[in-house]
């Protein structure tokens, strides 16, 4: 494990051009399940995060403040996506501005294939949220605040993970992935923790996209 700091940007900026691949190959190439290839790929990038030289989180922080405040957004998170589809539902249908919002939202929805959802809320909860969160939060967030500030890395960090989800061509899924940026991104800028954001990604993963679906 490495604390050169000049090891740590390596480290983020080559996991970037990283991650733009694998994302481009999961969302517009598809060669194969793509919860099985978000699964490789967060584990991936989580085993990257590890070998940086960051603690993905100390022992002190594991508390049950956090675990709870980690519950508690993620429901509120699941509230905003709830609001936010009924807006898009009215701004959609009701003004025609978003053509193709159902089919967008129908293509999110559709990529488990013939996964049962038990195994792939499985996969959502760990490693996929887990990894997320100790590669977006725990390495590239940390880096950019430590580097330009925490206003500045909270949003850098923000945009390049809205970024990453252009090449689906899909604003539903583009506007998601800034909300959730923005939402877990915040919570990480203003606990300074990462128990509460892994928690959070965890819990909510599986409870949009299989236990309680937003259609």
């Amino acid at each position: 494990m490495s604390h050169n700091p000049r090891t740590k940007s390596v480290a983020v900026y080559a996991s970037l051009v990283l991650t733009f691949g694998l994302w481009f190959v999961m969302f517009v190439v598809k060669p194969f399940n793509f919860f099985l290839m978000m699964s490789l790929s967060t584990v991936l990038l989580s085993l990257i995060a590890f070998g940086a030289g960051w603690p993905v989180f100390k022992k002190e922080e594991l508390t049950g403040r956090n675990i709870l405040l980690g519950a508690a957004t993620a429901i509120v998170l699941y509230a905003v996506f709830l609001i936010g589809n009924r807006m898009l539902t009215f701004i959609s249908d009701g003004l025609g501005l978003i053509p193709g919002r159902a089919e967008n939202l129908l293509s999110i929805y559709a990529r488990q294939g013939s996964m049962s959802p038990a195994l792939v809320g499985t996969l959502l909860f760990f490693p996929i949220g887990f990894g997320e969160e100790v590669y977006w939060r725990g390495l590239v967030q940390r880096y950019f605040m430590s580097r330009w500030g925490g206003l500045n890395g909270f949003w850098i960090t923000a945009l390049i993970y809205t970024l990453v989800h252009v090449p689906t061509l899909n604003p539903v899924l583009i506007l998601a992935a800034f909300t959730c940026g923005l939402f877990w991104g915040g919570v990480f800028a203003l606990t300074g923790s990462l128990v509460p954001v892994l928690i959070s990604h965890m819990i909510w993963d599986p409870l949009i996209f299989t236990i309680l679906p937003i259609r």
